[in-house]
């Protein structure tokens, strides 16, 4: 019997959308039952296979593990027995030789003849190194050496020393372990006499012959003996380092339970942990002579091998029965449940639409007859429903190939609106999407400049090629796309380049096809783009394959190709209009600061002939006034010297001071103030003739240092006692520059005269001890100077800096300021020439005045601000 579900050999046909999903569900809901019965009756049989097997191979492991153990350690600890019994042997046969020296007492028998018997012994015993014999009261009468020279009656006091004492107590002593000269292991071994008088003999016992029984213990491929004292330390070991490092081996659970149970460990200690940490099987044997132990150890790794190797064994077997088990069962469930499950997945697809599968049963049965129904009903539903999917195909096709083409073009159309002055976006994203949808590798557009022609916008194209592509023009070869383009103005479609071999053509002077050539292109459409039938530039696409554009294709390119052109022109109408806005904004600009500039100038010319006149009206009342103060305190003095010296009483004089003195105070402040007006008329008439003069170019510096001059030498015709100590820091690179000098001089004067004043006055309250100081400095601005005048005074208040620059506001005495003097330096800088003064202080530290100037007067300042 045979079943399958196949595609049928004849036309395949699809369904609707609803169909499918019906057709999934049930196939879902197939495979969900099938899955449920197949899996029962396979994991049925693979499990009755798999845990007999199992069982019966844990239990065979078990008992194995038991015997396998049971066996190694009967094994180490006969091993460990042996290796004792022929140490505690070698040591018993020591002591047997040594026995016969200890017969005769020492009063007979003469020295020489012990000394013979001493030598006869080493010869006969090699593992003996030295023999002491020594007498019944502890001297020593003898001792006869193979490494040093023999001594007679050297008469050395033994009778303290453990050697004499507990060989003389228990007839026999076995001193501890030790290395001589750190490399070969000895023990001391004092045997005593049968008669009292017979003294004690000590012989020094070499060790090495236990190691080297030590040392041929093999046990298995990696274990090895060793043999440990009654404290617990290293005596004998395959590795003599451990040994001559005085090893503490007490701190092992093993050593600590064989000590415990006279040499032989407990049960429970046949595992443990070595000197190097390794886990092993371990046994003992107890040296009874000397209180040794001896222990023989296995690794775990090794002893357990060959349990190992039957685990693997068992693990195959096991692996090898459940694979049986399993393709078993997956037949005999296929046997079973095979012909159900394939006419109910078969008719859950044709019942959900899937006409396409085929139901083949061959059982010979009922079942078979069902299935070819199935299939027969199958093929009539496949044949009516593909030409409707054929349709249905096609007209998606359609309607997704236009939709696309819509977007593309809406979305260069968004583009173009949203950055009208800016081509480069919109050929990027027409490039963009004018590959993908031709379903093409490369894309690029064209600007034509005379006979050449330059790439501004690519998509797609190697970075390698892209710089050698937009680096230079390119003048194309007649035969290729550009080439044609320019010849015929048409559309251009190459479907394969290897079939035209004349487009690889190069003539002296033209440039070949580079993404042709270097980067595989194999079909192209080149697009003219036309403005009034001029040839203004070209839109290419390329496939790697050579596969035919379609018509719709090359009608969408052609279209971006417009959009192009339409997107150009757009910009150079934009560029054009803020060109000539911006010209109108500029113009208007210009215009009214001509308007600004002339109703200043008016202002100007109309407040100076106003000022000129009240200041006139005002000086000759003033000019009579100071004269008749001043005559009035001539007559004032001649009266007090008349009255002085006529003859008159005291009451009279006194009187006569008072009415003096009260009119001399008034008269003073007459003159104070009427000095103060005619100083605010002086400063009044300059103000009125601001712009008087010429302006030419001059250099700054010197204007500079003549106002410094100026100020200091009238500052010092005022008050010779006053010293100021100028300072100059003037930048060579500040040149000439277009100004009134008379005007700016005047500036200089007056800021300088300030700073004099105000150093003068912190000296004044500092003492002998401050140095007044004045500083001018010029810089260049490039196209401005920068002047900056620093004193070293008393500084500026935050409330006076503020007002400083207004009319008539002065901080000064009365009769020693007008206030006029930084308002017209103000006008004169900022209205005049068009520059800034400002200030920068600290009280009670410094003061600096900072100026910049044009280098250059604006052309209405010309006139010097007359109308």
């Amino acid at each position: 019997m045979s079943l399958s579900l196949h595609p049928d050999t004849r036309q395949a046909g699809t369904l609707p959308s609803a169909a499918r999903g019906e057709a999934g569900s049930g196939e879902t809901a197939g495979r969900g039952i099938r899955t449920r019965l197949f899996a029962k009756y396979v994991a049925l049989f693979v499990a009755v296979v798999a845990i007999a097997l199992l069982a019966n191979g844990l239990f065979e492991v078990y008992f194995y593990y038991r015997e396998h153990k049971a066996s190694l350690i009967r094994v180490q600890h006969e091993q460990a027995e042996a290796a004792a019994a022929k140490i505690g042997q070698f040591v018993k046969e020591i002591e047997s030789q040594l026995g016969w020296t200890t017969q005769l007492p020492w009063s007979s028998g003469s020295i020489e003849q012990r000394r013979f018997d001493a030598l006869r012994l080493l010869r006969q015993v090699p593992a003996v190194t030295e023999l002491a014999q020594v007498d019944s009261t502890g001297k020593e009468r003898l001792r006869v050496s193979r490494l040093a020279m023999d001594a007679l009656d050297s008469g050395i006091d033994l009778s303290s020393d453990p050697k004499f004492t507990e060989a003389v107590a228990r007839k026999v002593y076995y001193g501890p372990v030790y290395f001589r000269r750190e490399s070969e292991p000895y023990m001391t071994l004092a045997l005593a006499g049968a008669r009292k008088d017979a003294g004690v003999s000590i012989a020094e016992v070499n060790l090495k012959l236990i190691w080297d029984v030590v040392s041929q213990i093999k046990v298995g491929e990696h274990g090895h003996a060793y043999v440990v004292g009654p404290e617990g330390r290293l005596i004998a070991h395959p590795d003599i380092s451990l040994v001559l490092r005085n090893t503490d081996m007490s701190g092992l659970a093993q050593v600590r339970g064989a000590r415990a149970g006279g040499g032989t460990m407990p049960d429970s200690l046949q595992e443990a942990n070595n000197i190097q940490g390794q886990t092993v099987l371990t046994a003992s044997a107890p040296i009874p002579p000397l209180g040794w132990t001896m222990f023989v150890e296995l690794p775990v790794e090794e002893a357990y091998a060959s349990l190992y190797a039957s685990l693997q064994r068992l693990a195959i077997v096991l692996l090898a029965a459940s694979i049986f088990a399993v393709l078993a069962g997956v037949f005999l469930a296929r046997r079973m449940v095979g012909p159900i499950q394939a006419l109910r997945s078969g008719a859950e697809r044709i019942g959900g639409g899937d006409f396409s599968q085929r139901i083949s049963i061959k059982s010979g049965d009922e079942l078979e007859g069902l299935a070819d129904q199935f299939n027969e009903m199958g093929a009539r539903l496949q044949e009516s429903y593909a030409d409707l999917e054929r349709k249905v195909e096609q007209r998606t096709a359609e309607l997704s190939e236009s939709l696309q083409q819509q977007t593309a073009t809406s979305e260069v159309l968004q583009v173009i609106s949203i950055s009208p002055g800016q081509l480069g976006p919109v050929f990027r994203i027409m490039l963009e999407n004018a590959t993908r949808i031709c379903q093409a590798e490369f894309g690029s557009l064209y600007l034509r400049e005379g006979d050449t022609f330059r790439a501004i916008a690519m998509h797609g194209v190697p970075a390698e090629l892209k710089d050698e592509i937009y680096q230079k023009p390119t003048r194309p070869a007649p035969n290729t796309v550009i080439g044609r383009i320019v010849r015929t103005r048409e559309t251009v479609h190459v479907v394969d380049t290897r079939t035209e071999p004349d487009f690889f053509e190069t003539p002296q002077g033209y440039d070949g096809p580079i993404l042709a050539l270097r980067a595989g292109a194999r079909t192209l459409v080149g697009v003219p783009m036309l403005k009034d039938g001029d040839l203004i530039g070209a839109l290419l696409i390329y496939r790697q394959r050579p596969v035919a554009f379609s018509s719709k294709q090359i009608e969408l390119v052609t279209n971006f190709a417009a959009q192009a052109v339409i997107a150009m022109e757009n910009a150079r109408l934009l560029n054009e209009l803020r060109d000539r806005t911006d010209e109108l904004s500029r113009s208007l600009e210009d215009l009214r600061a001509a308007q600004d500039r002339l109703i200043q100038t008016e202002k100007l010319a109309s407040l100076g002939q106003l000022t000129a006149g009240i200041a006139h009206e005002i000086k000759n009342p003033l000019n009579f006034v100071n004269n008749f103060s001043a005559v009035s305190t001539e007559l004032i003095d001649e009266l007090n010297e008349t009255l002085q010296s006529a003859a008159l009483d005291g009451k009279t004089k006194q009187e006569v001071d008072e009415l003096t003195g009260m009119l001399r105070a008034n008269l003073e402040k007459v003159v104070q103030h009427g000095k103060r007006a005619d100083s605010i008329v002086r400063n009044m008439l300059l103000h009125s003739r601001q712009g008087s003069g010429e302006h030419r170019a001059v250099d700054i510096n010197a204007v500079v240092e003549e106002s410094l001059n100026l100020a200091y030498h009238g500052a010092r015709a005022e008050r010779p006692a006053f010293n100021v100590t100028l300072q100059r820091d003037f930048d060579s690179a500040a040149g000439m520059i277009d100004i009134y000098p008379q005007e700016i001089t005047r500036v200089f004067l007056n800021l300088i005269s300030n700073g004099f004043y105000a150093a003068n006055k912190r000296k004044e309250s500092d003492g002998e001890a401050f140095e007044p100081t004045l500083r001018a400095a010029t810089k260049n601005l490039g196209d401005r100077v920068e002047i900056r005048i620093r004193d070293n005074g008393m500084g500026i208040p935050p409330e006076v800096k503020e007002k400083m620059f207004n009319p008539f506001f002065t901080t000064k005495p009365a009769g020693e300021g007008t206030g006029l003097g930084l308002s017209m330096s103000h006008d004169i800088v900022v209205k005049q020439h068009g520059g800034t003064i400002d200030v920068n202080t600290t009280q009670g530290v410094f003061t600096e005045f900072i100026i910049t100037l044009p280098r250059t007067m604006a052309a209405a300042d010309t006139s010097g601000g007359k109308s």
